[in-house]
């Protein structure tokens, strides 16, 4: 199963005018035409053409007025799609949108209510934000909530929105992940091809390269067409992590710092690290527990992911895991050896990115693996004995590896600590690693590319926060991720 649909293409393709069997009498065409272009306003549908229209609110740009609810169906004719773009949107502020409101809602799309800054999802207007239908329509309701009195203090204008129809191409869905072509420009000429990437989550890569999934692009294809394309932006919080060296123990983790994080729920609580938009890394312990009789063929996998707060989390509710591929390397029944303790899931569709949502990026050089070196671990395991609910993190540095080694063989460990596996120093008074972390990333500050890169999994240790944690060394398993997020099944 490749999941692929059917999604927006560029430009160029539009047509004049609908097939003739969509329209057998070509004078019933032009009248249709006629009337929607005559009186677009007063119309309940909308046809979507090659060129972009406009759809405003009633009176626009004057005060719209109170009392009145309004809703207009665009339809594209078939082999096509409906494209809205909204570029004013100025509606009275609401508290959770019971006032005014704009709600976009199409047949196989969830629906969008959009309301002034207050009430917004997002607490802020949709600015620029565009709707792309999955059929042949899509569907705008215009509420302006009645009032007593009109108040001589309401002059928003309400919005302007720019509709046309775009044509429909089959290609991956993991390909087209925030991509929106064609967007109209005020003044741009309509034949134009643009791309529009919804920044800061992603950007635009030129047409022809040839890179991979896990940084947010993938393979190039011969027989596609040669256009710029939009990619996911690894390792960049819109809320970053400040930076304290005297932070000591484990701290609740911001909204939005740790934007990678998944909570997973497999044999029990784990976690993972967002890779792209579709993939998540983990370690495979969490899937193949040692010493554990199931195998696991059959156990369900659960991944939570875009909050720091599980409730949260659940509220946004489980996404879907299409495959789990564990590296061939880990031993499930060699219970001291956790060589190879590395697992990525796909999941079914690609995640919409955003500021609590983001990838995080790969390591490319040993240098992140230097002694000394400060990283943060973040996870929902369990903390002073207690379940936790929130994220927290710890900042821990690299230890020396002659140091973990002897350590290891002062308490007469025998766990294999391999060439695939590197340390960090924990000895903090409270447990800052633990149960429930595992599969977690361990992420340094690549000060070069001014970004966040997993270069471990939380992997094994000796009890909580006494000593020493053991980690994955994900630098060693680029090649496998690459192969693995690049390859078809």
């Amino acid at each position: 199963m490749s999941g692929s649909r059917c999604l927006v293409s560029e430009w160029g393709n539009y047509l004049e005018k609908p097939p003739s069997s969509s329209c057998p009498c070509k004078m019933c065409w032009l009248l249709l035409c006629g009337i929607l272009q005559a009186c677009p306003t007063l119309g309940s549908v909308l046809l979507a053409r090659r060129l972009p229209q406009q759809l405003t609110s009633p009176g626009y740009p004057e005060p719209y007025p109170r009392g009145r609810e309004s809703s207009t169906s665009i339809v594209a004719t078939e082999g096509f799609a409906v494209r809205l773009v909204f570029q004013d949107f100025d509606l009275e502020p609401s508290q959770d949108c019971e006032g005014d409101s704009v709600t976009i809602s199409g047949s196989g799309m969830l629906p969008s209510r959009l309301c002034g800054p207050q009430g917004s999802p997002r607490d802020s207007p949709p600015g620029q934000k565009e709707f792309v239908s999955s059929g042949r329509s899509l569907q705008l309701t215009f509420r302006a909530h009645d009032s007593s009195q009109e108040l001589p203090t309401h002059l928003h204008k309400g919005f302007l929105a720019v509709y046309q129809a775009v044509a429909l191409s089959c290609e991956p869905l993991s390909q087209r992940s925030g991509v929106s072509e064609g967007t109209f420009t005020p003044g741009a000429m309509p034949s134009e091809t643009q791309t529009y990437c919804q920044e800061p989550y992603y950007q635009a890569t030129p047409a022809g390269t040839l890179s991979y999934p896990v940084q947010g692009t993938w393979a190039d294809r011969q027989d596609r067409q040669e256009h710029p394309q939009c990619v996911p932006v690894c390792g960049r919080p819109v809320t970053p992590l400040a930076q304290h060296p005297e932070t000591l123990g484990p701290s609740r983790a911001p909204l939005g710092s740790f934007p990678w994080q998944a909570f997973t729920v497999i044999h029990g609580r784990g976690g993972g690290a967002l890779l792209g938009d579709r993939w998540i890394l983990t370690a495979a312990h969490t899937i193949y527990p040692k010493d554990s009789a199931s195998l696991g063929k059959n156990q369900s996998v659960d991944v939570f992911l875009g909050h720091t707060h599980i409730d949260e989390m659940l509220q946004l509710g489980n996404y879907p895991v299409r495959r789990v591929v564990v590296h061939p390397d880990y031993r499930q029944h060699e219970s001291h050896n956790f060589d190879g303790d590395i697992a990525l899931l796909e999941l079914q569709h690609s995640v919409p990115l955003g500021p609590h949502l983001l990838p995080v990026c790969l390591p490319d050089t040993e240098a992140f693996y230097r002694s000394g070196l400060w990283g943060y671990v973040s996870g929902f395991g369990v903390e002073m004995g207690w379940i936790t609910t929130e994220l927290k993190y710890s900042r821990l540095p690299v230890a020396p590896r002659e140091a973990c080694e002897a350590w290891l063989r002062e308490r007469e460990r025998t766990e294999v600590f391999s060439d695939n596996m590197f340390c960090v120093e924990d000895k903090m008074q409270t447990s800052s690693v633990c149960q429930g972390d595992s599969g977690s990333v361990y992420v340094v500050w690549d000060g070069h590319a001014h970004r966040w890169v997993a270069t471990g999994i939380v992997s094994w240790g000796v009890g909580c926060g006494k000593g020493y944690g053991f980690y994955t060394k994900v630098l060693n398993y680029v090649g496998w991720i690459k192969e693995v997020m690049g390859g078809r099944d």
